[in-house]
């Protein structure tokens, strides 16, 4: 392991180096922009302000995840309104949850390439946040837009681009950083390199980091949350004239100890883990303002997850799972008036397959068969704007055939998934929208064709007979947004939103006495109130988020174990521009969960708890390209958990306690 890690003592003497590299201009006084000011193409396909989209979609930008120094794509997305992390604390087992739906019910992209990776707690986010730009997730049933899966919502990661690297007008340059925490003893380190010639732009990046165990808020060790992590990326761009062509290829691999159920709190059935993940990319795109008819844009992907486990408690069976996925991604965007109305028509088409095999000691393993999918989707929508008013119908309908192992239970299935959204510009603060959509999720490969031992005694039944699951979202929300507030260039962004997702034919696992099979047993009903708002005044900025979410089993009269207790989150900073200090603060509260399934193992009550985390940055005027960072998460050291991996009986140790994080970074 140790060869592969990223050692943050050469990494720090570097840094110490360039620190004397010239200095650019003095900073200026920073423009008031929230993240609601953010441009997200998640929402609609096109480009959007988030805070102006007639759906709830949130933009977690480069400076915040440069300020939260975060080791998972979680840590970044977890203060957004209706978001919840599944799982215990281990880095890359941790999955994301989306208005209480998760695993395949949230759809994944990196780069406009699927990630359809999902086995039986395994994790599913696997790239090193230093590589990212920008995380766009959008809240509530998006199949209209992204197909199966989307019944909780889409989360789109874009990866740093040249123009993140190079400083302007520059041929070459790169950041170079480096951290510790004191959670796991854990260094992390990056370095960037950009360089531009014509037409022709090359990126190279690396980021990684290592910890040993964590400790809880009671002293206690988390077992199993080492890690040892790298990511590499490589961007290859070629932009003549109106064009953009752009290769790309990213690397995860992760090599710990770790549970097979590594997202639940167990300690037992321990294996030593390969994780490695591969995206490789190709994108074109056109956009000529001459030509506002033609925008189209292209993406082309191979992905694919590799997990080799070498099991160290019981039989020593060595498991490997795999995913392999190839697609295409196209579409074009249309803009033209038609008498008093204006048009923003998008219309597209995806494909994709994906190829799946499980073995065990070199042979086939039922538990993930070796199965396939193809996939062929047609998308449409109109974001048609008469007045102060803005309606955007859009339907996808997509086909889908699978493939069972011995090709006696092949199926084939369809789905159209309509949306619908107005939105009415009142006033030029003041923007109301209603939208209905509907979501689906066609059944995975494993849980149609599984087979074999659940655990001894127990095996699973195939199900080549289920149905996808589909929601159905009706939603009202209101945006606002004001400037010269409370002084002159001040911005205040607002969205409150109340939703109800009705799903049918949900898909559950259940285990019998010899047995475990998948069904569609329920009908659930998901409802909430989530609310967001942001101030910035250039000196200080402020935030706060909050979320209230009910769920039920409808055939049984039960809540649903995944719905997150009711959270409030309050963030806030000031910035010394003329020392070039920041510094801020967030504190969470979340509620007691005492709704819960009457199933055993599952806790009938969480408590609640608050969370104080700190955090301060100095980037000097007399070295600008320096920025140096230090942070305190959980700073009472509270000992908590999330409701959603509690058990009954509770598990032996609690979440993440005080973690003490530093970093420094350079621009050359």
């Amino acid at each position: 392991m140790a060869d592969r890690r990223l050692a943050s003592a050469p990494l720090t003497a570097a840094i110490l180096a360039l620190a004397a590299a010239p200095a650019g201009a003095q900073q200026a006084t920073p423009t008031a922009v929230t993240p609601l000011d953010a441009v997200t193409t998640t929402a609609t396909r096109t480009r959007t302000v988030a805070g102006d989209a007639a759906a709830p979609v949130s933009v977690v930008g480069r400076e915040a995840i440069e300020r939260r120094d975060a080791r998972s794509v979680i840590d970044l997305i977890q203060d957004i309104p209706g978001i919840e992390s599944s799982g215990a604390p281990r880095t890359t087992a941790l999955q994301p949850i989306i208005r209480g739906l998760g695993d395949e019910r949230v759809v994944l992209r990196t780069d406009g390439a699927r990630n359809n990776f999902n086995a039986g707690h395994r994790g599913r986010t696997f790239v090193d946040p230093d590589l990212l730009r920008q995380v766009e997730v959008l809240r509530g049933p998006a199949s209209t837009l992204y197909g199966s899966g989307a019944l909780g919502g889409a989360i789109s990661l874009r990866t740093i681009e040249v123009e993140d690297i190079l400083q302007p007008g520059a041929a070459f340059g790169g950041t170079l950083g480096a951290g510790w925490q004191s959670q796991g003893s854990g260094p992390r380190g990056s370095l960037a390199l950009g360089a531009r010639e014509g037409d022709f732009t090359l990126l190279g990046a690396v980021a990684g980091f290592t910890n040993n165990n964590f400790t809880d808020g009671a002293g206690n060790t988390i077992p199993y949350t080492g890690d040892d992590a790298v990511s590499l990326l490589g961007k290859l761009g070629w932009n003549p004239g109106h064009h953009r062509f752009q290769l790309s290829a990213l690397r995860f691999r992760d090599d710990h100890q770790i549970p097979i159920s590594a997202n639940t709190a167990t300690t037992t059935g321990i294996t030593d883990r390969d994780t490695v993940s591969e995206n490789l990319s190709f994108r074109w795109s056109y956009e000529d303002p001459a030509m506002p008819l033609f925008n189209p844009q292209l993406v082309l992907y191979r992905t694919q997850v590799n997990l080799t486990e070498q099991r160290l408690t019981g039989a020593r069976v060595r498991d490997e799972t795999e995913l392999t996925t190839l697609g295409l991604d196209a579409q074009n965007t249309a803009r033209f008036a038609l008498g008093a109305t204006g048009h923003v028509f998008t219309f597209g088409t995806e494909m994709y397959r994906d190829e799946q095999e499980g073995r065990a000691n070199g042979v086939p393993r039922a538990q993930f068969p070796s199965a396939e999918q193809t996939v062929l989707a047609f998308f449409v929508q109109d974001q048609i704007s008469l007045g102060a008013f803005t309606l955007t119908p859009g339907v996808r309908l997509d086909r889908f055939e699978q493939e069972s192992p011995d090709g006696r239970n092949d199926r084939s299935s369809e789905r159209a998934s309509p949306r619908v959204s107005l939105a009415w510009q009142v006033t030029p603060w003041l923007q109301p929208y209603v939208s209905y959509a509907e979501g689906f999720r066609a059944p995975s490969l494993t849980e149609l064709y599984v087979g074999g031992q659940h655990f001894p005694g127990n095996s699973f039944v195939p199900n080549p007979d289920l149905r996808p699951e589909v929601s159905r979202n009706k939603e009202a929300g209101v945006n606002l947004r004001f400037a010269d507030v409370m002084i002159p260039g001040d911005r205040l962004r607002m969205r409150v939103s109340a939703f109800r997702n009705d799903v049918d034919d949900f898909i559950e696992q259940t285990v019998l006495r010899s047995t475990t099979v998948s069904a569609n047993v329920a009908e659930a009903r998901i409802e909430g109130v989530e609310a967001e708002a942001q101030y910035d005044a250039g000196l200080w900025y402020a935030g706060i988020g909050a979320a209230a979410l009910k769920g039920d089993n409808r055939v049984t009269d039960q809540p649903l174990a995944s719905i997150p207790a009711h959270r409030v989150t309050l963030s806030a900073g000031y910035r010394f521009l003329d020392q070039g200090v920041v510094l801020g603060g967030r504190l969470t509260a979340t509620a007691e969960q005492d709704r819960a399934p009457n199933t055993a193992g599952v806790a009938q009550q969480t408590s609640g708890y608050g969370l104080l985390d700190l955090h301060a940055s100095w980037q000097p005027n007399f070295a600008p390209n320096v920025r140096l960072s230090l942070a305190v998460d959980n700073v009472f050291d509270h000992a908590y958990r999330r409701a959603n991996w509690n058990s009954d009986p509770s598990p032996p140790f609690y979440d993440v306690g005080r973690n003490i994080r530093g970093a420094v970074r350079v621009s050359f």
